[in-house]
């Protein structure tokens, strides 16, 4: 009996996390389609994303990590802070998260570390899957950081 319990909760635990994932997910995504149409509206988005997935922290994922990588990165729902940034997008590229590498290599670009930008941006130039993602860094950037 105490089995089927454990299990039980264990189930209804999981559910919950999901679901919890699920709504910073759809928060998080409505965010970025409004941040250039309507911020306010959008920080609000980031705001509730943020909030959902600080929840998650005992069961964090390479998305969640990424999606906080970005909020700090861009100052989405948060103060904008590129050292945390950075942190969460490296525990995102740990835990599998190659959309990662981009992000990453544009957080080294506006702080001014060519070097380790240019060594996640090779990686993503490189995984043709990847290049959508690093398709908004400025040209004239690029051709400095190679």
């Amino acid at each position: 009996m105490k089995k089927v319990i454990f299990i039980f909760i264990s189930f209804v635990f999981v559910f919950a996390l999901d679901l919890t994932f699920t709504k910073a997910y759809r928060a998080f995504n409505k965010g970025v389609k409004l941040h250039k149409t309507n911020p306010q509206k959008a920080q609000q988005y980031f705001q509730k994303a943020y909030i959902l997935l600080t929840e998650l922290h005992e069961k964090p994922s390479s998305q969640v990590y990424f999606m906080l990588g970005r909020m700090y990165s861009n100052g989405w729902g948060v103060e904008r802070n590129y050292k945390k940034a950075e942190e969460y997008l490296k525990k995102a590229i740990k835990l599998g998260n190659e959309r990662a590498y981009c992000s990453l290599a544009k957080v080294y670009i506006k702080t001014g570390k060519y070097a380790k930008a240019k060594k996640y941006l090779d990686y993503a130039l490189s995984h043709e899957n990847l290049s959508n993602y690093c398709k908004d860094i400025n040209p004239n950037t690029l051709k400095e950081i190679k």
